[in-house]
């Protein structure tokens, strides 16, 4: 015997319960208006490619990820190359005064 669902408040039954108890005229009545539904199973997880997208994201990811770490550190060895040269030029500057 099939399983019928409530999708609606229908005496006692709440909205997702199955309902039970009923005679076969009620859940016909209760189909064709439509109150309640048969109740059919979860299909299975399709396989549509997302989980292999979200692999391949993941590997970009990480990649930018060692991209930036590498230009950080890039920038932070050009900052301090600047501030010594400029160091360098004002105490070499001072020197000439």
């Amino acid at each position: 015997m099939p399983k019928y669902i409530a999708k609606q408040s229908i005496g006692h039954f709440m909205p997702g319960e199955e309902i039970k108890g009923l005679d076969a005229d009620r859940i016909q009545a209760l189909l064709a208006s439509g109150a309640i539904e048969e109740y059919q199973a979860p299909e299975a997880h399709k396989e549509d490619g997302t989980a292999a997208r979200l692999a391949e994201l993941e590997k970009v990811n990480t990649e930018l990820k060692t991209q930036v770490a590498e230009l950080e550190k890039a920038l932070t060895t050009s900052e301090a190359a600047l501030k010594k040269l400029t160091a360098d030029t004002k105490k070499a500057g001072a020197t000439k005064e």
